[in-house]
Order: C-alpha cells, then structure tokens, then sequence
C-alpha cells in the first residue's frame, strides 16, 4: 500500500496557491474569479483510506504520557490509545522517538468524528509473523531463547510472538521417558538457547511451531561434512557398550570410541575409565559422512608404554615378566603394562630338540634380561639364557622372602586383635 507523504503534499500545495496568486496579480483579477484554499484541497485529495486489518508504516508525530500520535497518510493522523500504551513494556517505550517509523495495526476506521486507532503491538506482532513466515520459506536456522515450559515441550521467544517446540523435537529429550527426569530437563532449559527451525507456521490461528532435532540434523550433517582425519575434538560421553563408547564430538554427532582405542592397557569394559558425561578429548580416526559414521581413537593422545618403558630401561637390565603365550619358536612375555617381548627358543635354556613349552606355560613369572628395545617397532628381545644362575637364585629368594613378610604381618595383626582385652559391660557404659 502507497504511503501518503503529507509533507509533500503540503509543499505541493502552497507551491499551487503561490503560482495561482501570482497569476492573479498579473491578471488583475480582472474577472474576479477565487481558488480554492489549501483546506478546501486536502477535503479534495483523494486519501488512501485504511480498513481494519491493515498492516502500515508510519512515522510517529508526537509521544504524550498516555497516548502516541502517527502519521500513516490518512486524512487524519492515527493514534495509539492509552489503554494500550499502559500495557505496554516502560523500557521499550523509551526507546520510541519522534520521527521513529514503526508498523501499526488499524483497529477502527473514523466515522463522522471519530479517532483513527491503530495497534502498535499488534503491529509489530504481525511484522514478526511475516519475518518468521520468511524465515520458513527460506528453510533458515533461528536461535530462540526458552522462555517456559509445560507437559508437551518448550515454549520461546520470538520478538513479540511465542514458538512451540514439542518434546519429539527436543533431541536431549527425546529419548528420556521418565516424565519426572523429563520435566527436570526441560525446568533446566528456561533461559538458554536453542537453534530451531521452523516446521509450522499460521498467523491467523497464532500457530507456530519449531523444531531443535530438524536444526541438528542441518547442523550435523554440516559437521560431519567438516570433519577431518586427524581433527583433536571435544565430546562427551553418552553411552557405553562392552565393544566401546559412544562420544558426542557437537551438534548430535555421535561417534564411536572403540575399547581397543580408550587406553594402551588392557581394560574388559569402557566403565572401567568413564562415566556417562564424561568430557573427553578425542582423535578422528574416519569420517563416513554420508552414513554418519565417525570413528574416534582417545589411546593416540596418551604417551606410549613403549616410549615410557624405552626411558626407564636399558639393554641389559634384568626384568620380571609374565608369561602370556608359548609358541612353536618361543614364548612372549609381558615387562610392563601395555609392552610384551619375544623370548626366541634360542634365547631360552634348553636341549636342542625340547619345545618351549617344556619349559615354560601361560602365567608362568619369570626372570629375564633385556637383550634389545626398539620402542618405534614396538619390538622387545628378552633372554633366560643370559641371566646368571646366581641372579636367578638372588630373584628366587627374594620372591620367597615378600610373602614370607606378608605373612609376617599378617600374623601381627591377628595377633593385636587377639590381645585386645574384651569389652565388658563396664567398659561400654564408660564410652556411651
């Protein structure tokens, strides 16, 4: 709708009286003929006239305590009425200034002497519908601020109208089905932000509903496109299996920490580490971003028990092992955690023609000497043959010895409690 532009017309106006009054005194006025007024021209100008329901731009002309006056091109100025404006928030009414343009609603047309009245809220209202029904049409991202609650969702904000943002649309909430945890989640959103994407949209029935899961699935699908081999992520834990862990790397991309990849050490199940909301720093293994699967790997960030191990020992230093298997050409033996050897056959006592497992089985602890590291290989030679029957004697008793003193004190600890004197009714009296 055109805009009437009073200004202009007044300028037109008395450039018309100007022109005329001087083509009067040049004629003499000599037919004595009259033109019409300024006033009689504005009852003549054909104003546009607004209905009920139409949305204008106007300039406002003057802000009184208790009413706004506005320009919208019409015969007569608008004006917003006190009722409203006694309703309407003190901190954005201070920020109104003369000159300021702002959409008004047309409630009530004049007839005879009646004011034109126009609705500043609603007016701004159905800006904010026509904004969001733009923000539907161009399939955009919004971020909403939570602003309640109730049984079905979350209630936002959006400018001077509310969004509706059910539960099956809440991907934090989605799969919680105890209705107290459920309620207690939503309680904890009020006041934060979520990115929403509009779903439905009817101004007419004050319907608007938004959804967080159809602006995470955006989002993920943009991450997982960004995501590289290689990238040092942040996730959180959200769930554990005995085959590994699920990690929220952002944006509901979940990926998967496999138990061989959690820790250079052995562990039977990832609780044995973490907990459900854990932080975690992790590695991108792999990306498969059009089946939206991420592997992740946390043991790459953790020193090496190969490195570690390298620093504390030297070729030639004698060792205690465990046995973990026995082979056709020797047996590997476990040095520390995280680090085994190879035991060659021809590194162990044996006749030429006896089988390592003549000598040795699974579990067996051992003495033996390190013949050669190569940490970058990951590579351990170890030898029974070299370590000295006086060491191995020295080692043996020593093993003997340590239970021998467990035993010691075990025995001293029974024999404290015995010697205790027994606590008579007198004694128990005393205490209480």
């Amino acid at each position: 709708m055109a805009t009437f532009d009073s200004r202009r017309f007044m300028q037109y106006t008395l450039i018309t009286e100007e022109n005329q009054t001087n083509s009067n005194t040049n004629n003499g006025n000599e037919n004595g003929s009259s033109h019409p007024s300024f006033f009689d021209l504005i009852e003549e100008y054909d104003f546009p006239q607004p209905k009920r329901g139409d949305i204008i731009r106007g300039e406002i002309l003057r802000i009184d305590q208790d009413v706004v006056f506005i320009d919208i091109g019409s015969k007569r100025d608008a004006m917003v009425p006190h009722q409203e404006i006694a309703q309407m928030d003190e901190a954005f009414l201070q920020t109104l200034s003369t000159g300021d343009t702002v959409p008004v609603y047309v409630t009530r047309t004049p007839e005879g002497s009646e004011q034109l009245l126009v609705s500043l809220e609603r007016g701004l209202q159905e800006m904010d519908w026509e904004r969001a029904t733009e923000l539907q049409e161009k399939d955009e991202t919004v971020q909403l601020e939570v602003v309640n609650y109730n049984k079905g969702g979350v209630v936002v904000e959006f400018g001077r109208i509310q969004g509706f943002v059910p539960n099956s649309h809440i991907p934090s909430i989605q799969n919680v089905y105890n209705h107290d945890q459920r309620t207690s989640a939503k309680s904890k959103m009020v006041g934060s932000s979520l990115n929403l994407k509009i779903i439905e949209i009817d101004a007419a029935r004050e319907r608007f509903v938004l959804s967080a899961k159809s602006a995470q699935n955006e989002q993920r699908q943009e991450q997982l496109e960004e995501l590289s081999v290689g990238d040092r992520v942040m996730g959180k834990v959200v769930n554990m299996k005995p085959y590994g862990a699920f990690i929220d790397i952002g944006n509901g991309v979940v990926g998967l920490l496999h138990i061989s990849r959690i820790a250079w050490e052995h562990i039977e199940h990832p609780s044995d580490l973490f907990a459900v909301g854990d932080e975690v720093e992790v590695v991108v293994d792999k990306v498969q971003a059009d089946k939206e699967k991420v592997s992740l790997n946390r043991k790459v960030l953790l020193p090496s028990p190969w490195q570690t191990f390298a620093e504390q020992w030297n070729a030639g230093d004698l060792l205690e092992g465990k046995v973990t298997a026995v082979v056709d050409f020797g047996a590997f033996v476990r040095v520390a955690e995280g680090v085994e050897g190879l035991l060659h056959k021809n590194e162990m006592t044996l006749p030429s023609d006896a089988e390592p497992s003549m000598a040795l089985a699974e579990g067996d602890i051992i003495l033996v000497r390190l013949v050669q590291i190569d940490a970058a290989q990951e590579r351990l030679s170890l030898s029974t043959r070299r370590v000295t029957t006086a060491e191995e004697i020295s080692w043996m008793q020593a093993q003997r010895k340590a239970p021998a003193e467990e035993s010691e004190l075990e025995v001293e600890a029974v024999g404290a409690a015995e010697s205790q004197p027994e606590e008579t009714p007198e004694i128990r009296e005393e205490v209480e």
